[in-house]
């Protein structure tokens, strides 16, 4: 499978890398680009960063799943993995979906009530 990028995620990409580097990553521009970036990313490409990740101890382990198999990380799990406390990785998260609903884009964090899910381990 030959793997190219979209125009418009490589232009998206480096407005984003340019706006962080000079604004900050946390910086308003910056964040809503970021989710222009993921929204427009190739399904190759996220799952590839994902297993990068993951192989670089960035990502904790899974703590569930919902009926579809979709896998789910803690917020205390996330927390731990950022070093932050749970509360700061919450409002975070938060600003992130504040952001995406006001741009008109799907939750790209896909939380869930822990209720609706199975636990893994």
């Amino acid at each position: 499978m030959l793997k190219t990028f979209p125009p418009e995620f490589t232009a998206l990409m480096a407005q984003y890398r340019d706006t962080a580097a000079g604004l900050g990553d946390d910086h308003p521009h910056a964040r809503r680009l970021w989710l222009m970036v993921v929204h427009t990313a190739p399904s190759w490409f996220v799952d590839e960063m994902s297993a990068m990740a993951k192989a670089m101890g960035l990502i904790p382990e899974a703590t569930a799943c919902d009926d579809d198999g979709q896998r789910f990380y803690s917020l205390d799990a996330l927390a731990a993995k950022l070093g932050i406390p749970a509360d700061e990785v919450q409002q975070h998260m938060d600003v992130l979906k504040a952001d995406a609903a006001a741009m008109g884009l799907p939750d790209a964090l896909q939380a869930k009530d822990a209720r609706e899910l199975h636990r893994l381990h």
